[in-house]
């Protein structure tokens, strides 16, 4: 995200947005080169009035360069204010090795890195430790030998950023999660297992309505399905009541409107 005042910003968050910078810098220069050869061909075709329809979009890509260069001229000042900082690459194909530098002699320039934001700033002996095995000897010469046998740690902005939004997909589910109390599955014998919050307070609201009506349509030959409505209705409000660390008194109030109109609505 953008950078209001760089002097403040962290190594990592400056030049997390100088990469972020890169990337939209990038895509919009591979935006400008394609287009423009299009118009090229189209003008050659004698087509020159279809070409024209693609100059706003030239124009447009090139606003986002300018803009992008812009944005990154007070990040790379900062940069140059602090005296620099220890910077890490990693290149981008089977065993590929983490650099301080894209500069490397071992590399070439169709050498595809991925810039490790997440460790700039940070202490090379640290980034070295992470790096293990992967450590580059000509950057790193000298990283202890054991260290450089041990496994590669170091993920990727992109496999971090996959991590986080994994963990967050995880968070959302385990919201709208429900168990019984002691953390085994909410099993019922009408609903059977009731996985979500959202369908366990459904169920409940219907057990109780149900099971209403079944009172009212002839108690004595209904007795054993109602005793398990409300058992399925009983064993879902202590789910609740346990997962919010509410009482089941007060979750039962709560939702008797509920129950009422779900009664009102299904079966009076």
């Amino acid at each position: 995200m953008p950078i209001d005042d760089p002097t403040t910003a962290t190594p990592s968050e400056i030049d997390e947005e100088l990469a972020r910078l890169g990337i939209e810098h990038a895509k919009a220069t591979d935006t400008v080169n394609g287009l423009t050869a299009r118009v090229h061909r189209l003008v050659n075709d004698g087509m020159a009035e279809y070409a024209t329809e693609l100059q706003p979009r030239i124009e447009q890509a090139r606003q986002t360069i300018a803009e992008c260069e812009a944005a990154a001229r007070p990040l790379d000042a900062e940069f140059e204010r602090r005296g620099g900082w220890t910077r890490a690459w990693l290149v981008l194909n089977t065993g590929g090795h983490v650099h301080r530098t894209m500069e490397c002699r071992t590399c070439f320039p169709s050498t595809r890195f991925a810039w490790l934001t997440q460790l700039s700033g940070h202490d090379e002996t640290e980034i070295v430790e992470q790096a293990g095995k992967a450590a580059c000897t000509e950057c790193y010469p000298s990283a202890p030998v054991d260290i450089r046998n041990q496994p590669r740690r170091i993920k990727t902005p992109e496999q971090l950023a996959r991590e986080a939004e994994k963990a967050e997909r995880a968070k959302a589910k385990a919201a709208k999660a429900i168990t019984a109390p002691d953390g085994t599955p909410l099993r019922t014998k009408g609903y059977g297992q009731i996985d979500t919050e959202f369908t366990a307070r459904r169920s409940y609201l219907d057990a109780l309505a149900y099971a209403r009506y079944l009172t009212r349509a002839s108690i004595a030959h209904h007795r054993d399905t109602i005793a398990e409505y409300r058992e399925d209705a009983q064993l879902i409000l202590a789910a609740l009541a346990a997962k919010h660390g509410r009482t089941e008194d007060d979750l039962r109030a709560e939702l008797a409107p509920k129950v009422e109109a779900r009664w009102k609505r299904e079966y009076k």
